[in-house]
């Protein structure tokens, strides 16, 4: 019984979701979470404008967007977890990072929406560059 305890404690569950805007999914995204015991969910396509962090039922939504229905990242923590965030990095509209830490463990989220065909390649190598400074 305390071995199951112990593992069970120290499981975090993350996911990813193209949510191709929050505005109308706030609701789904928590409950779905909650559901599903996500503790974590990276975000692509936000569609939401600023560098902001946003309450969000229990959880907490850190976020990043340049331009009005395009693009944007974001994270979501849960209640369990939100309190242990140190650190967030917001690189343009493409990428975001939350750094955690657990016990005595660091944990590094990153939450990206890579540049798609039919863009610039000016855009999808500074995207890269970015990805490579940060990892």
């Amino acid at each position: 019984m305390w071995l199951k305890k112990l593992v069970q404690e120290s499981r975090i569950r993350l996911t990813t979701w193209n949510i191709e805007t929050l505005t109308s999914k706030r609701v789904e995204l928590v409950n779905t979470m909650k559901r599903r015991r996500v503790n974590i969910a990276c975000l692509q396509e936000t569609k939401w404008k600023g560098k902001k962090v946003k309450d969000i039922d229990s959880f907490k939504l850190w976020y990043r967007g340049e331009a009005n229905n395009k693009n944007g990242v974001g994270i979501i923590v849960d209640k369990d977890l939100k309190e242990e965030v140190v650190d967030v990095k917001r690189i343009g509209d493409r990428i975001i990072a939350i750094k955690l830490v657990l016990e005595k463990e660091i944990i590094n989220i990153i939450s990206a929406y890579a540049p798609q065909i039919g863009l610039d390649e000016t855009t999808k190598k500074q995207f890269w560059e970015n990805m490579d400074g940060l990892v």
